[in-house]
């Protein structure tokens, strides 16, 4: 059998495997994507709180709130509750919150579903662009699963609403797909010379 021969269509049938397969491992699978159709992922209102779906967007208002904590859970419907696995969450906002703003606490639970914590992991924010976050950091070492708690902010506002676009989860890419990347990397490297 004849050795393979390295010749520029080797050299770029493998470079393009490396591209491909480094494109496919830093994109994130989308696990679950909240389409803001209706309001069927939000749950337990609480304070002054209310979703309100508007066609392809749902706003989260509060509109006689005067200090008053408020806010609305958010998770899978069918779960009821999100895979810690699938720990990066995106959140598109619709349009400018001018100075209203939301807050996001990631409540956890462990493979039994018990309460077993919870979490500030998304800071006050009126971000137009897309925010994105991780849960898994600020977990504890037992969690299996979480739901996210949106708070609608500011706290001494009477009235206030933030509009949402999409939700999203997934998980983080895996690390084995960057490491044969870079060992065929290091193969053409070693060839070259």
């Amino acid at each position: 059998m004849r050795p393979l021969r390295f010749t520029p269509l080797v050299a770029t049938v493998a470079f393009a495997f490396m591209f491909i397969t480094i494109t496919a491992s830093t994109t994130a699978h989308a696990a679950f994507v909240d389409p803001m159709d209706n309001t069927d992922y939000f749950s337990a209102p609480f304070g002054d709180a209310s979703v309100t779906p508007n066609g392809s967007t749902v706003t989260l208002s509060k509109t006689d709130g005067f200090e008053i904590d408020s806010g609305v859970i958010w998770s899978d419907l069918a779960a009821g509750k999100i895979p810690l696995v699938d720990s990066i969450v995106t959140i598109t906002p619709y349009e400018p919150a001018d100075n209203d703003y939301i807050n996001i606490q990631a409540i956890y639970f462990d493979v039994s579903d018990a309460y077993i914590g919870q979490s500030l992991v998304l800071p006050d924010t009126n971000q137009e662009t897309p925010i994105l976050f991780d849960v898994a950091p600020t977990a504890p070492v037992t969690a299996a699963s979480y739901v996210l708690q949106i708070r609608i902010l500011p706290y001494s506002a009477t009235e206030a609403e933030f509009t949402f676009d999409s939700i999203a989860t997934s998980a983080i890419p895996e690390p084995a797909s960057f490491t044969l990347a870079a060992l065929g990397g290091l193969l053409l490297l070693k060839r070259r010379r």
